[in-house]
Formats: C-alpha cells, structure tokens, sequence
C-alpha cells in the first residue's frame, strides 16, 4: 500500500492530522519563533519597492575608531556614503542624547531636497538646506532607508540599514 493511498490529498483533515499540525507549531515556535516585528518588516519593504526609486549604491562603511567626545560622555559616530547617477548622499550615524539615532546628513550635487527616512511602523520627512545638508536629531535604532526627490529628476532611495 502506498502512502498517498493511506493518506489522500484531498481527504479533509481529522483530528489526528490536526493533533500533529499543533505539535509541528510548538515545536517550530520553540526552534524557529517567528520575529514579533515580522510584519512591519515586511510591510516595510514592499513599501520601498512599491516606490519604484533609483536605489543608491552603498560605497563607502566607516566605523571610526575615534570618537566625538562630550563632557563626560563619549559618542561613537559611524559614516556611510550612497551614490547613484544623479546625488551622492553621505550621513553620519551618532548617539543622540536621548539614546536614538541622530542623523547627520549631506546630498551632493547642493540643492534642496525632500528627504524622507522609511521605517517600519511609518517615515519621518525633512528637507535638505541649500548646502545640501539635514538633520534627523532624534530617531529610534532599528532598520531604515532615505528618499530623496527634488522636482528635476527622478526619486532615489539608499539600500535598508540598521540604525
């Protein structure tokens, strides 16, 4: 007797298939739980590709082994630069006082931009100043991706980082 004989595929489901589906679930949700922030996540990512932006190339990671100093405490600050064909963005990464993420930030060519940072759960929007340069002071660590646009070209986006 073959298996598919025993057990037919489109044989509806007893309570003995039904006790075995349970034990798989404990088991997995032992092993291999799923992440709590399983759907943001993913939500948050099919938000960037529903965007349909350039996305930039991440071409430079430093963590610098110095660090900003402040009265009795010390900052860790990390810099990562982003290019794509029409803006190159550079952003420093530091400790804010809060103990979120400040986001130091310069897109070149210098003009203004709106800028938008992605998060799952929602964004955070400013806009560049004439030098290129923002300020995001006070964001919560945790996987993000910048949105640049300006009215003379396309929308470009950076890669997700974790912040």
């Amino acid at each position: 007797m073959s298996t598919d004989e025993t057990f037919p595929a489109d044989a509806p489901l007893d309570a003995g298939d039904l006790r075995v589906l349970a034990g798989l679930r404990r088991t997995l949700d032992a092993v291999d739980p799923v992440p709590a922030d399983l759907v943001e996540r993913s939500l948050f990512a099919l938000s960037l590709e529903a965007l349909h932006t350039q996305v930039m190339e991440l071409q430079l990671l430093e963590v610098p082994e110095m660090a900003v100093r402040g009265g009795d405490t010390t900052v860790e600050a990390r810099t990562i630069t982003f290019t794509a064909e029409p803006v190159t963005v550079m952003i420093t990464l530091s400790v804010s006082p809060s103990g979120g993420v400040r986001i130091d930030g310069w897109a070149a060519p210098a003009r203004r931009y709106d800028v938008e940072l992605l998060r799952p759960g929602g964004s955070v929007r400013t806009q560049t100043d004439d030098d290129g340069g923002f300020v995001l002071p006070d964001v919560p660590p945790g996987p993000a991706g910048l949105v640049l646009r300006h009215d003379s070209g396309p929308a470009v986006s950076t890669p997700v980082i974790e912040l």
